[in-house]
């Protein structure tokens, strides 16, 4: 990997300070902090205050709680202990891969306390961001009302209709970290989520410490890390170098002078000023000749303005509690990191691409099989052309590439899940469609039976999600319906019917029923219900024809299909008659490629 990696945490810093919503929200809670009675109620002590700041095009929501002596309160509560106690708010969090994740007990307390009107809040505050009219809204708070801030800020998250929501972002100051590892990896599962969450934290403030012990006590952050002291400040997202530095500099903090405060009280103000000074009148940091490599230097600068000193080289001697060497190899292998992950979403995006192609070239094999009327399922059966095996190396490409994506969006919590099976949904219906089929052929072909019974899963997930899709559609519509109900139009086109020629078939595993049926008619001696199930397969083709869901494939000399009528007209007889077999003897099937029902000419 490339040691020419920039760092941009510096820039990013300068970029905030100098930002108006992070002056904004401070303001906010300043404003708010002195609205508040001096004294706090003995009845209120989980008391928590949520106030609105509006500004021309920013609406501040801040978080303040009553004080807490926090250094009592490191216990964590796992997710799975939280669902026990019926408090399972923030199971929406949980994916397969992370089933469970802890968060601190006292902010969930204070959750549970508050329950009502966080709940009035979190209601008013989708109703804005979902409107077309609506502010930028920013959640903010200090020291433990930040904490809260942050957990009111995933629930309000996972409230929210992405596709309509204005961006949410939450600011914090000084705030105790909330959770575990595996909180950070389930935030981390939702693709934009991380990216909502700024903490302010000052090496000097003993807020953002005091659950931490040298070991880190199970505490993980997440989010982007603005960590600063009056001498500068850079922005940080790397988690193992944003826990370090705040365990190795827990000898710096101030001690607050009001007793039993939870050190509410700390200044960000002030801070804010001095970077917003240092900014706009960059002072200049001394490298010495082994920090030349590009990537150690822009760290290195980070940790020299996020600590107050001028030089590289007497970052250790001015800071003997930290361990430098091992935290600049943390941020040079994060930095490298996010590298790879940039170089994968452009593979991800090339792998797309390609997939693309592969779905055209099974396109004109489908069309190249129909002008040799045998249809590509029962060409794709035989296997008699090296065509058919280019055709099954695509299938294979395909099938590896939707497994993964499917497991993928399988893996993750519902509503990422959902968001991301609605972005694929049409290539992965297509993909059923196309592609399953020929895997069907194929495990008939080896002489296999029930096939649903060994479906395979991506395959039965593209379907139930498409269905669920589908479902939601219809109820939208039949709803729009009733509230604004429009004359139907009785000459209304069925665009089904118009493109049945070039369609593929709705049921992915229509050609199952067909094998079925035809197992059914080779056995038909030893299985005494083999006539009532072909009589059944009789209606399900029917059904699939007289709504246009079938290709007229089927109907080519030298179909599956075809095979299965010439052997079912046998064992029926000349006297018995079906709506389909009346179908199938007075050939009524010519024109349903056109668009004409197979029931017009009877």
């Amino acid at each position: 990997m490339n040691d020419r990696i920039s760092s941009a945490g510096l820039e990013l810093a300068n970029v905030l300070v100098t930002s108006p919503p992070l002056q904004q929200s401070w303001d906010a809670v300043l404003d708010q902090m002195q609205k508040l009675p001096p004294a706090a109620d003995p009845n209120q002590k989980m008391a928590l205050d949520i106030n609105e700041t509006k500004h021309s095009n920013t609406a501040i929501i801040s978080f303040l709680t009553s004080p807490v002596t926090l250094h009592d309160q490191q216990t964590m509560v796992s997710s799975l202990t939280l669902k026990n106690a019926d408090f399972s708010l923030f199971e929406f969090l949980c994916g397969k891969n992370i089933p469970s994740f802890s968060v601190n007990e006292l902010a969930i307390n204070f959750f549970k306390l508050n329950l009502k009107n966080l709940d009035i809040w979190r209601k008013k505050l989708v109703e804005m961001l979902e409107s077309s009219k609506s502010s930028r809204i920013v959640i903010t708070g200090h020291s433990f009302g930040g904490a809260v801030a942050t957990l009111f800020t995933l629930w309000l998250l996972q409230s929210l209709d992405l596709l309509k929501a204005k961006r949410l972002l939450c600011i914090t100051f000084g705030s105790p970290l909330i959770g575990d590892e595996q909180l950070r990896q389930c935030v981390l599962e939702f693709s934009t989520w991380s990216s909502c969450f700024l903490n302010v934290a000052s090496i000097n403030d003993p807020v953002p410490k005091v659950f931490l012990t040298s070991q880190g006590s199970g505490y993980k952050p997440f989010g982007t890390f603005l960590l600063c002291s009056s001498s500068g400040g850079s922005c940080i997202e790397d988690a193992d170098a944003i826990l370090q530095l705040l365990v190795e500099t827990s000898s710096q903090c101030v001690q607050n002078p009001v007793p039993n405060s939870g050190t509410q009280l700390f200044d960000y103000g002030k801070i804010l000023n001095d970077l917003k000074t240092k900014a706009l009148s960059r002072d200049v940091f001394e490298l010495v000749e082994e920090d030349r490599v590009p990537l150690k230097a822009g760290i290195k600068t980070q940790l020299a303005a996020i600590l107050g000193v001028l030089s590289s080289q007497s970052l250790q001697q001015q800071q003997p509690n930290i361990e430098f060497e091992s935290l600049v190899k943390k941020m040079v292998a994060h930095e490298r990191k996010l590298a790879v992950q940039k170089t994968m979403v452009y593979s991800s995006f090339l792998k797309l691409n390609e997939n693309k192609k592969y779905m055209a070239n099974m396109e004109w094999y489908k069309k190249e099989s129909k002008d040799m009327e045998i249809g590509y399922y029962d060409r794709y059966r035989n296997k008699r052309y090296r065509s058919d095996v280019i055709a099954e190396e695509f299938t294979k490409k395909l099938s590896i590439y939707w497994h993964d994506t499917v497991t993928e969006a399988e893996s993750k919590p519902q509503k990422e899940g959902a968001t991301m099976r609605i972005r694929f949904l049409y290539g992965g219906t297509n993909y059923r469609r196309m592609i399953e089929p020929l895997h069907i052929a194929e495990y008939y072909k080896e002489g296999g039976k029930n096939y649903k019974e060994k479906r395979p899963r991506h395959f039965v997930l593209l379907e139930q999600w498409f269905d669920e899709e589908e479902k939601k559609k219809k109820e939208k519509r039949e709803r729009e319906e009733r509230e604004n109900p429009q004359p139907r139009s009785a000459s209304k086109s069925n665009s089904k019917a118009t493109s049945v020629a070039t369609s593929l078939n709705d049921d992915s595993c229509f050609w199952v029923h067909v094998e079925e049926a035809l197992i059914l008619c080779n056995e038909l001696a030893r299985n005494p219900d083999g006539r009532q199930k072909l009589i059944e397969f009789e209606r399900y083709v029917l059904d699939t024809l007289k709504n246009f869901a079938v290709t007229p494939d089927i109907f080519l000399p030298q179909s599956s299909f075809m095979q299965w009528w010439n052997k079912y007209k046998d064992i029926v007889g000349s006297s018995y008659s079906s709506e389909l077999t009346d179908v199938m003897r007075r050939r009524t099937y010519r024109n349903y490629a056109d668009g004409v029902s197979v029931l017009a000419g009877l």
